[in-house]
């Protein structure tokens, strides 16, 4: 689905429907998942600058990795959109301190790749609701291989990059 983005913004306008999670390339490498859809529901409007503004969201259901034990976990991906979209990347430059921007030099443009970038970084990298006590992580996955001993404490891989940078 392409939407006209000056058009959109000029009228004030909202698009909202169901995407085909196939039309993700980069996002179905990331989760697995059986929905067959991203649900998208998106306004389009200009900003104070009169750069086209995008708020909205886009919803999906997948199957995610949690990072501390490796078992899928299902959980509701949901990416909150507010970006303003300009058409180089000089303008991009200029706004990234204010706003998220998407560059885009094509009009009419595909809302999945809008979207697309949103979903992947609003993947959570803890998917399990208790961290510490993660449900799946078994017995001696949270050994500390230095001296045998498991860690119940926070791990900290970086810990002594400071003192490794100091000694360089």
């Amino acid at each position: 689905m392409k939407v006209s983005l000056r058009d959109y913004a000029r009228n004030s306008r909202r698009w909202r429907g169901e995407l085909p999670i196939a039309s993700f390339d980069r996002l179905v490498r990331e989760i697995s998942t059986d929905t067959e859809f991203v649900d998208v529901e998106l306004a389009f409007s200009h900003d104070e600058n009169k750069y086209i503004r995008m708020q909205g969201q886009a919803t999906v259901t997948a199957e995610v990795a949690c990072h501390r034990c490796s078992e899928s976990v299902a959980t509701t991906i949901r990416a909150d959109i507010d970006a303003r979209i300009v058409q180089s990347d000089e303008i991009a430059q200029n706004l990234a301190q204010e706003a998220d921007v998407i560059v885009v030099t094509d009009n009419p443009v595909s809302v999945t790749d809008l979207v697309e970038d949103d979903l992947i970084m609003s993947i959570p990298w803890r998917v399990c609701e208790r961290q510490e006590d993660c449900p799946n992580l078994s017995e001696g996955k949270g050994e500390d291989t230095r001296d045998g001993n498991v860690d119940d404490a926070t791990q900290k891989p970086f810990a002594n990059l400071r003192q490794l940078l100091k000694d360089s």
